[in-house]
C-alpha cells in the first residue's frame, strides 16, 4: 500500500495491490455487484439515477452517506476494470479505479487506485482502502473462495 504524491501537480494517488487465491470470476463479482459489495465493503444501494449510495458507520456510531457514479465497468475474458467517481460532501470529487485479472492457475490480482483524493482525506483513504481489502479477503474466505497475499 502506498500514498504517492506528485507535488508538481499538487495531486496524490492511493495505490494498493493484492493477490487473492480465488478465481477471477469470484473476485469480479465481489467488487462489481452491489449485493456482493454490501457483504464486505459497506451497505450499497443503486438509486434510480444509477448512483451508488454507500452508508458508512464510524466506531462512534456516527453514520454518513457517500455517493459513487460508475464511469465504466468492462470485463474482457479474465480481466476487468471498474471506475467510479466518488462524491465526498464538501470536497472535490475523485476517481477510483479497480483493475482485476487472473493471476496464475487459481489466483487473481487486484489493483485499487484512488486518484486525486481530497488532500485532508488521503491518509484516511489509504488506511480505509487497506482495511476494506482485508474485509474482502475475509469475505472471500468465509464464502470458501479465497485468501489473499499482499
Amino acid at each position: 500500500m502506498s500514498a504517492d504524491r506528485d507535488s508538481a501537480a499538487d495531486s496524490a494517488t492511493v495505490s494498493i495491490r493484492r493477490r487473492f487465491d480465488c478465481s477471477f470470476a469470484d473476485l469480479w463479482v465481489a467488487v462489481t455487484v452491489p449485493d456482493s459489495i454490501s457483504a464486505w465493503f459497506t451497505p450499497c444501494r443503486v438509486g434510480p439515477d444509477g448512483r451508488y449510495s454507500l452508508r458508512f458507520t464510524e466506531k462512534s456510531g456516527e453514520s454518513y452517506v457517500k455517493y459513487a457514479t460508475v464511469l465504466g465497468c468492462r470485463r474482457l475474458g479474465s480481466a476487468g476494470e471498474y471506475r467510479f467517481l466518488l462524491h465526498d460532501e464538501g470536497y472535490r470529487d475523485s476517481t477510483v479505479e479497480v483493475r482485476a485479472g487472473a493471476d496464475g492457475e487459481a489466483g487473481s490480482g487486484l489493483e485499487l487506485r484512488h486518484l486525486h483524493p481530497p488532500p485532508p482525506l488521503i491518509d484516511g483513504y489509504a488506511r480505509g482502502w487497506a482495511d476494506y481489502l482485508d474485509a474482502l479477503e475475509r469475505h472471500l474466505a468465509a464464502t470458501g473462495r479465497a485468501r489473499s497475499r499482499a
